[in-house]
């Protein structure tokens, strides 16, 4: 994968992050009931963007270290909860940056944990 790339990838997540996270409360059920989806969809997106974000920061060829890739998402959690306040009918909640930590987290893992696995002796 190119840096250029890595990079767009990056920036693609965090636009459907920010969007998501800005969705009116009512849009946001108004399209869980449209597809018939679980509550709990929503947190698996965000544990699969928060993963996607991390592995893509942890991996080749951007390779942020472990610790800057959980500050930034952390950083990045907190933020998106706070944005809650303004975004209608939806509200912060501390469980949330929880589940996109533990996102963050398995992305770091899939991409670390793959290189020791792969890792040529």
């Amino acid at each position: 994968m190119s840096q250029r790339f890595s990079w767009w990838l990056l920036g693609v997540q965090l636009v459907a992050l920010l969007v998501g996270t800005q969705m009116p409360g009512a849009w946001r059920s108004g399209v869980m009931d449209a597809l018939h989806a679980p509550s709990i969809l929503s947190s698996l997106a965000h544990l699969v963007l928060f993963a996607g974000m991390a592995a893509v920061a942890a991996a080749r060829p951007l390779q942020w270290p472990v610790f800057r890739v959980l500050v930034v998402a952390l950083a990045l959690a907190v933020l998106t909860e706070v944005l809650q306040f303004f975004a209608l009918d939806r509200h912060p909640q501390l469980r949330d940056v929880g589940i996109d930590m533990a996102g963050a987290v398995l992305g770091v893992l899939v991409i670390k944990g793959g290189s020791l696995c792969f890792a040529r002796h």
